[in-house]
């Protein structure tokens, strides 16, 4: 058949022969299909990285607030073991007399102060028994402080001045012409280096000066009080430091074999023992075996009971805080005169008792109140060590100590 170019056939024909493309491009409606499948693409794996990002900076964080708690914590132990170890205890109440208080605090003061002092006339204060005797002295300087008014002692300024200057103005020879003002100078140089070695300052010292000034005229007064003569023993007596490695025990049976008394006390002491004529009240860890006791019975009645010791009888170990004693009358009870030495031993007894009979009334009625223990006792103990003084030690001027 015949293929002939017919006019209404050209355009037709034209366009089925026209060859593809080969450009090599896509079609647009295929171009738009992928492009909407790498969109969709594109955009998921944005979302998943920023997820991702999300998430790391929620870890982040996360590490953070914990590592700040943890921070936080540790600096909470630490400073609260500061606390406890540095700020609270020099605050805690140690003692108290009906509202007047003594820290941890002003105990370790007290010490260092009695410290520098003692360095100062060249001696050393033994801390194994210091905090608890300071405790109970600053209560018994206390209680007198306040009872003073109602005891009729009366300390005044003056009294405190004239006890200051005798202490450190120098006194001059007999015979020896002198510039009182050239004295005072010097007092006042001596009292302030003194103040300033021990780290005290003048008021501090002026209140310790007058607790010893109160505590001399509550000695004076039991002094004046004692009659002029007791029922008295004569008296021997061997002193062994509990540490000592002579057995007390051992000792009494030697003296019981008949070993000379004079002669095992100064082999075991130094001295010969002989302490002389005892009066009832002079030593009462002594009375019972010399004097006997009274006690109150069930009934209420008062009791006597006989001297445990007869006259040449070695006593058994009598234990007396740091001292052990043996002791032996060597004659029967006898009423005589006092002797000087005796009645200045009644009158310290006297003060004690009246001190500790003041301490356990308050402590009984609630006006004195103790707050320490072994670990405060430590606490103190190890302040102080850190903290002590360091002086100079210089020569006393006059007869007596600036601490009693």
């Amino acid at each position: 058949m015949l293929n002939l170019p017919l006019p209404w056939k050209r355009g037709a024909e034209t366009v089925a022969e026209e060859p593809p493309e080969s450009s090599g491009r896509t079609p647009a409606r295929r171009r738009g299909g992928r492009n909407r499948r790498l969109g969709t693409t594109d955009e998921s794996a944005a979302n998943a990285a920023s997820a991702r990002r999300s998430a790391e900076r929620r870890r982040q964080r996360i590490a953070i607030i914990v590592g700040a708690v943890l921070i936080l914590v540790i600096v909470g132990v630490v400073m609260a073991g500061v606390y406890r170890a540095y700020i609270l205890p020099p605050r805690v109440m140690a003692g108290e007399v009906r509202g007047e208080r003594f820290t941890m605090g002003d105990l370790v003061e007290r010490i260092r102060v009695l410290q520098g002092i003692d360095r100062y006339q060249g001696g050393q204060v033994d801390l194994s028994t210091i905090p608890f005797q300071l405790l109970t002295d600053l209560l018994h300087a206390e209680i007198l402080r306040q009872a003073a008014p109602g005891l009729g002692i009366n300390v005044t300024d003056d009294d405190i001045e004239e006890t200051i200057r005798s202490r450190f103005r120098p006194e001059p020879q007999p015979g020896q012409e002198v510039d009182d003002a050239q004295l005072d100078a010097e007092y006042q140089d001596t009292y302030i280096d003194f103040l300033t070695q021990v780290n005290l300052d003048d008021g501090d010292y002026r209140r310790i000066v007058e607790e010893q000034l109160q505590q001399r005229e509550l000695f004076a007064r039991m002094l004046a009080s004692l009659p002029e003569e007791a029922p008295q023993v004569e008296l021997q007596a061997i002193s062994l430091g509990v540490d000592s490695s002579a057995a007390p025990e051992a000792v009494k049976e030697r003296l019981e074999l008949g070993e000379d008394f004079a002669t095992v006390a100064r082999e075991l002491s130094g001295r010969d023992g002989y302490i002389g004529w005892v009066p009832l009240g002079a030593f009462p860890e002594f009375d019972r075996y010399l004097f006997g006791e009274e006690r109150v019975d069930a009934g209420g009645q008062t009791v006597s009971n006989p001297a445990l010791l007869e006259p040449g009888e070695i006593s058994d170990p009598i234990y007396a805080e740091q001292t052990i004693f043996l002791i032996q009358p060597i004659g029967a009870v006898e009423t005589r005169e006092i002797e000087p030495a005796m009645l200045f031993q009644m009158a310290g007894t006297r003060v004690d008792e009246w001190k500790d009979d003041q301490l356990a009334l308050g402590s009984e009625e609630g006006w004195v109140k103790i707050n320490f223990d072994s670990n405060r006792y430590a606490w103190v103990t190890e302040q102080v060590r850190l903290t002590r003084p360091r002086v100079t030690p210089e020569p006393q001027q006059q007869g007596g100590g600036l601490l009693p």
